[in-house]
């Protein structure tokens, strides 16, 4: 188990395409192993659909700014189709913490549209509102979404964070570390006081 990135054996011919692309650039990225990765497949189901309307009827709003995603989840529900979530955890390993997951990004294929957003850590489909990660919808043919969203998640999980009294924050590559303030990913590894910059990498 969790011998390779997004590992599942249930995929067709088009969610394969999308998913091999993903899980190539997966391969180098850092500070994310195997099983920090998940591909679920949604099969269509009656009940997910009627959850929904019951959850709209009850007061509830989707964040503005993912709309199209629910509106696009909808039709895809309504059209019997399955569909495909990648899931990357991100983890806190650094100061000889134990592995904790602190935020989840995903990116989920719906027609012919890939929809990335920072997640609901417990059920993965629901985005969550706008804070540290900058969603991205983008269409064409699924090798090309994989590429869209490869390079989405490779910004993210080649960033540096770090962490105080205000909560976590993704920084500048070069950035000194500040004090009262630890790394959550990407810092160096030995004490900051020997390393206090960063290498150059990608941000979000």
């Amino acid at each position: 188990m969790y011998e390779d990135w997004f590992e599942d054996d249930e995929l067709n011919t088009e969610q394969k395409a999308f998913v091999d692309v993903v899980r190539e650039s997966a391969r180098s990225w850092p500070e994310c192993d195997p099983m920090d990765t998940v591909a679920l497949v949604f099969e269509p189901e009656e009940e997910e659909a009627d959850g929904r309307a019951a959850a709209q009827e009850s007061q509830w709003e989707p964040p503005a700014e993912h709309a199209a995603y629910y509106a696009a989840l909808d039709e895809a529900i309504a059209r019997g189709d399955e569909r495909v979530t990648l899931i990357v955890d991100l983890v806190d390993r650094h100061e000889g913490r134990k592995s904790s997951v602190f935020m989840c990004v995903g990116a989920t294929i719906l027609g012919d549209r890939v929809f990335c957003s920072e997640r609901h850590t417990q059920n993965w489909q629901d985005p969550e509102p706008t804070r540290h990660v900058q969603p991205l919808t983008s269409a064409g043919p699924p090798k090309h979404l994989g590429r869209i969203a490869a390079a989405w998640f490779e910004k993210i999980v080649h960033s540096a964070i770090i962490a105080g009294r205000g909560g976590l924050r993704f920084v500048p590559q070069g950035t000194a570390l500040p004090p009262s303030h630890r790394w959550v990913r990407n810092g160096p590894r030995n004490d900051p006081s020997d390393r206090p910059y960063l290498k150059p990498a990608l941000r979000p």
